[in-house]
């Protein structure tokens, strides 16, 4: 069974959702994971450090739907962009292989690469992502995890560049609610990648 990615989809994943996985030794060890999800037509990667939640989703080829396990984040992070960077220039998908039996595999560019699936717990993510609350002004957030979210989202919704192949319209990251006791919800999507990104964010008590 498995996730097939190209390399443009590949560094969106890992680049945006790095921020939300925990590497605090000290946190609970399924916090430093990345949760997989297949569902339908599409692959979700969910990744959150009790402060913060960032999902991808990803349209997805070959896979098999109601499927899921976790990962550990760093590790699925680091083997995708190795991948990318040996395919290069040149043609070829990137495949996370799994046998939902304690083995992942990340092949790309005639390398593989084990990563580690995590026997753990995801927390629950639907009660957080999937209602879509009110907008109120006036909430504080910690300015380091609002950079990171909205830089995470323009990885997915994508950058103009003079000259070069990656020309989309929906260029823009859209902050669905602003509330000083509710989480903030970000999202963006690309055309051009098929991919979506939620992100989620707590907000902060003024001093």
């Amino acid at each position: 069974m498995k996730i097939t990615l190209t390399p443009a989809q590949a560094v969106a994943l890992a680049k945006s959702i790095a921020p939300a996985i925990s590497t605090d030794p000290k946190q609970r060890f399924h916090l430093q994971g990345i949760q997989l999800r297949t569902v339908e037509d599409y692959a979700t990667f969910t990744a959150t450090d009790g402060y913060r939640m960032h999902r991808i989703t990803v349209p997805h080829i070959d896979s098999t739907t109601g499927t899921e396990f976790v990962v550990v984040g760093t590790e699925l992070v680091s083997a995708l962009l190795a991948t990318v960077k040996t395919i290069g220039k040149g043609d070829g998908n990137i495949l996370i292989e799994y046998d939902l039996d304690g083995t992942v595999e990340i092949i790309g560019g005639g390398q593989t690469t084990c990563i580690t699936e995590l026997d753990a717990e995801f927390p629950s993510c639907s009660s957080i992502l999937d209602p879509l609350p009110e907008t109120e002004s006036g909430a504080y957030y910690d300015t380091v995890y609002l950079a990171d979210i909205v830089t995470a989202a323009g990885h997915i919704s994508g950058k103009k560049k003079a000259g070069k192949g990656l020309i989309d319209d929906g260029q823009l990251v859209k902050i669905e609610n602003i509330h000083p006791k509710k989480p903030m919800h970000v999202t963006a999507q690309s055309v051009a990648t098929g991919m979506q990104f939620h992100g989620v964010l707590m907000p902060r008590r003024a001093n």
